[in-house]
């Protein structure tokens, strides 16, 4: 077993543990509800994390070659081709280590697009066929696309070449211009898929969020007919494949794969939430569960916003600690761990005030007290970064390479004035040769170096990232409680109701611990 699937299997018992144990106790302590919130749980945990394979989408535009490229990628022909819509619903097609999941296009009716975005968001990967033939300036289309790119799922654009015709009467020279004038209209084409998808987004980074895969799928279609793996090898589809299987098993595969069914489980702690705190605060309305519910979402999306914050606050660093490991300075860490600190902790004040803020125009009328001071707590006294290596027996042979030293001879003196200057021009340029290589050496050492130390940076940043999550998540979550536990309080004249009611919320507060430190191992 590889160490993803490992990760996997590691991530998927402890998620099914908390499911398990939260499912228990709402059997216990409200079994009025156990019906309902074991059908929550099946439909949206337990049938997510025991699917037996991941699910590929393949989307896109009206006649960009999406069902040709699915029976290539079938090597069968399960879905119908034709020069009009033929999807008008999901199906599904087994690929043997995932189901192919085929879609309306884009232009489907809107009764059909929203079967679609129901689908998209139990999928794995996205495919987002573009033909090389159509059209790339229409807006809604790079609408669609930025709204599907920012669901953090694997997101793969591909340009179906529709192929350069190439006549057989053409000379050479006539056909490498024309292989050559199309090769220039594809690039074109991604040129201008990036340009559009930065206005659309407004985010200039937005291509580091998916990939373009040039492939042909009639070519590949043809080789499955014609029994041609050559072709088919040609046609890029065969690298499509190998790509979605390292999709399939990558970090942010994993993150993708377990968004949904964690979404989902917190979704029924929030539910059971509120009905803890209507009953604590003696207040049954739908108007104030409706605003529990929103106080809720809103720490949600506020944790979302700060995972991000961090993310960009931590990469800020890359390039500087990157120099430093290079520069043999690796002391410097501690120094740039809690500048990092410091500056999330700035994000962090200003996102609580926002969530403060949010309560105080809410439940105004319950005069709560709200501190509005950090709470976060982080010690970066003695953090270490990582050593860059250097092979100084390699560097010492390359800096002591030379010619040996020039030694007179008793016959020198009878060799031509022409031998003598063809021996001295062929020792200068042996002594070229040697500086040539030494420099060349330099070069590529120092190349190797600054992608090592990149290396080294990137992983050690990587781990502060998620020590930050957890210090940040942990902060927030405590902060969420007081509010809770203070609005719990102010009706609550019953002392057993309120006993029940606090240890009732302890549990879902551990509840919510356990779920943050598996988010945290996967963001």
């Amino acid at each position: 077993m590889g160490i993803l699937e490992e990760r996997k299997l590691d991530i998927s018992t402890k998620l099914l543990n908390v499911t398990n144990e939260f499912s228990e106790f709402v059997n216990i302590e409200f079994s009025n509800f156990s019906t309902y919130f074991g059908e929550q749980l099946q439909e949206g945990v337990y049938d997510l994390l025991n699917g037996d394979k991941p699910k590929v989408m393949v989307y896109g535009i009206y006649n960009s070659g999406k069902s040709t490229l699915i029976n290539s990628l079938c090597k069968e022909e399960v879905a119908e081709t034709a020069d009009r819509p033929m999807t008008d619903q999901i199906a599904e097609y087994d690929k043997g280590d995932y189901y192919l999941v085929d879609s309306p296009g884009v232009d489907a009716p809107i009764q059909h697009e929203i079967v679609t975005e129901e689908h998209i968001n139990k999928c794995h990967v996205i495919l987002f066929v573009i033909s090389s033939k159509g059209m790339f300036e229409d807006r809604t289309n790079y609408m669609k696309l930025v709204n599907l790119i920012k669901k953090d799922i694997p997101f793969v654009i591909v340009l179906n070449d529709r192929g350069c015709p190439i006549s057989k009467d053409w000379t050479d020279e006539e056909k490498k211009k024309a292989k050559f004038e199309h090769d220039q209209e594809l690039k074109i084409i991604q040129y201008k898929i990036i340009e559009n998808l930065i206005r659309e987004s407004n985010d200039k980074n937005i291509a580091d969020k998916y990939e373009v895969i040039i492939l042909n799928a009639k070519k590949a279609w043809m080789g499955v007919e014609k029994n041609k793996p050559q072709l088919y090898e040609n046609s890029g589809v065969n690298f499509l494949e190998k790509r979605i299987s390292q999709l399939l098993t990558s970090e942010s595969a994993i993150g993708a794969m377990y968004k949904q069914p964690i979404s989902n489980l917190k979704g029924c702690l929030n539910e059971l939430e509120k009905m803890i705190t209507q009953t604590l605060s003696g207040n049954s309305s739908e108007d104030f569960g409706l605003r529990l519910h929103t106080l809720e979402m809103k720490k949600d999306n506020i944790l979302d916003d700060l995972r991000i914050l961090i993310q960009q606050t931590v990469k800020n660093y890359l390039d500087e600690l990157t120099n430093s490991y290079m520069n043999d300075d690796s002391d410097i860490f501690e120094t740039i761990a809690n500048s990092i600190y410091m500056d999330i902790d700035d994000k962090y004040s200003a996102k609580l005030n926002e969530l403060l803020v949010f309560v105080d125009h809410n439940f105004k009328n319950l005069n709560l007290y709200m501190d509005g001071m950090s709470n976060l707590a982080y010690e970066s006294t003695g953090k270490k970064g990582s050593v860059l290596t250097i092979n100084t027996d390699e560097a010492k042979e390359y800096e002591n390479m030379q010619l040996p030293e020039e030694k007179k001879r008793w016959f020198d003196h009878f060799k031509t004035r022409k031998k003598r200057e063809k021996e001295k021009q062929e020792r200068l340029e042996q002594e070229a040769t040697i500086r040539n290589e030494r420099a060349q050496y330099k070069l590529q050492e120092n190349i190797r170096r600054k992608q090592e130390a990149r290396q080294l940076a990137s992983s050690d940043l990587d781990v502060l990232m998620r020590e930050f999550n957890t210090v940040v998540g942990q902060g927030l979550s405590e902060k969420y409680d007081e509010i809770i536990s203070q609005i719990q309080q102010i009706d609550c004249l019953n002392k057993q109701a309120r006993e029940d009611g606090e240890r009732q919320m302890e549990r879902v507060r551990e509840f919510r611990k356990e779920i943050l430190v598996i988010e945290n191992s996967i963001n």
